[in-house]
């Protein structure tokens, strides 16, 4: 039987274009070569998917963020944090580079980059950004209070110049935060949402025409029926435009503050939180609400693109479904947004987080090759409590027959289920 799966595994390996090492495991075993499970196949092919795993970095950095550079390499960024005296810390940033699509990685580059949870935006030109948060309590915070950076470099990340985001004149020693990615609309500017903790405003979006040289910061936004303690933009938003110029907003709010509609529940911490989806069509002035995206425990979510004309769903199940860890669902893309069936065809990317074990899944954006293949980056923790990195490798099947015309998900909400524990209704 073992003879057998290592057999069809390594046809799987083959057919995709990820073989070309000898030492493949059998099904089922961890290893470098790999499959992945899609849960509730209806769509996709039930056959699980193949995948090459690449670990990197040292135990205890998380949450990894990838990027594909326009000549092609890609970008890694993640953090390591270091415990210093009196309950402070220090947070390194790194970064890591790949010039062969993901199967090899240099030595984290540590630049001198203020801020946690580093998220990469790259713009077609080259130029790199990055957002992250430094927390009052890492030993280089000067001023008091947990404060966001905006990175820039336009050498592919050699030099870099930051902006602090000041709550100085705004709301003085608040925490402010801003949004996952900066938005490239179709005209060329830049949009980058800012907001401070407490959900009560001023929420602004920052605009730059100038490839973010220089930032106009005093845009105001008015999120319509929105309230959590974590800001509109400050609650890990990731920004999208679609095709009719409408911006999207993928918002993390506080369960318990902003439950799923119809479905209340009592969450004990925010790895219960869910996100839920705003739209603007005045360019970020208004956001009105749209369906609750996902269902609790599910964030950190990005959309990319595909060249098959597909939406790749990027998230991380952080509580209440394990196994925890990163998923992908694909969807379709509208003239006016997008549309995600949660109840099927979910893509089991990682789950090497033991069960009973606390959260540890990171991040996990998807990049996409030129040949197809998709690179994903996640964190799993490991029994220990440490975390370990890891880049996923993969390709997404072509759908096993055609279905007609896409489901439509009513008020831009998508259908819920459990899966990883079995199936049956949340």
């Amino acid at each position: 039987m073992k003879n057998s799966a290592r057999y069809c595994l390594v046809a799987m390996l083959a057919s995709s274009g990820l073989a070309g090492y000898e030492s493949v495991p059998a099904f089922g075993q961890e290893g470098r070569f790999a499959t992945v499970a899609v849960a509730n196949p209806v769509v996709l092919p039930a056959e699980p998917i193949a995948c090459e795993r690449i670990p990197l970095g040292e135990p205890d950095d998380y949450k990894p963020c990838v990027a594909r550079l326009p000549g092609g390499g890609l970008l890694l960024t993640a953090f390591h944090q270091h415990k210093r005296e009196g309950g402070k810390v220090m947070e390194q940033t790194l970064l890591f580079r790949s010039a062969d699509g993901g199967k090899t990685w240099s030595n984290p580059e540590k630049p001198d980059l203020l801020g946690r949870e580093p998220y990469l935006t790259v713009l077609a030109d080259g130029t790199i950004f990055i957002t992250g948060h430094l927390l009052a309590a890492d030993t280089r915070n000067r001023w008091g209070y947990t404060c966001g950076f905006i990175h820039r470099s336009v050498d592919g990340g050699a030099t870099w110049e930051s902006t602090r985001i000041e709550s100085e004149g705004v709301r003085p020693k608040a925490s402010n935060h801003s949004t996952r990615n900066v938005l490239p609309l179709a005209d060329g500017t830049l949009l980058l949402g800012v907001d401070y903790d407490g959900g009560v405003g001023p929420f602004l979006v920052w605009r730059s025409k100038d490839g973010g040289k220089t930032w106009d910061k005093t845009g105001r936004c008015a999120p319509k029926t929105f309230r959590s303690q974590y800001g509109f933009f400050g609650g890990e938003t990731w920004l999208w435009q679609a095709k009719s110029g409408k911006i999207w907003a993928l918002v993390r709010v506080d369960s318990n503050e902003l439950p799923i509609r119809d479905r209340p529940i009592q969450a004990g911490n925010d790895q219960a939180d869910h996100f839920i989806l705003f739209s603007s069509t005045n360019g970020g002035q208004t956001f009105d609400r749209g369906g609750d995206f996902g269902d609790y425990g599910e964030m950190y979510m990005s959309l990319l693109r595909l060249r098959d004309q597909r939406l790749l769903l990027t998230f991380t199940v952080r509580d209440l479904k394990p196994p925890l860890g990163v998923r992908a669902i694909a969807g379709t893309e509208t003239a006016e947004g997008f549309e995600f069936n949660f109840s099927r065809d979910r893509i089991m990317l990682d789950t090497r987080t033991p069960v009973g074990t606390a959260q540890g899944g990171g991040f996990g954006p998807t990049v996409q090759l030129d040949d197809g293949t998709l690179v994903t980056a996640c964190s799993h923790r490991s029994k220990d409590q440490l975390t370990h990195l890891e880049v996923i490798r993969w390709r997404l099947p072509a759908p096993r027959q055609a279905t007609g015309k896409p489901e439509r998900i009513p008020d831009s909400r998508a259908t819920v289920a459990v899966l990883e524990n079995g199936g049956g209704s949340p």
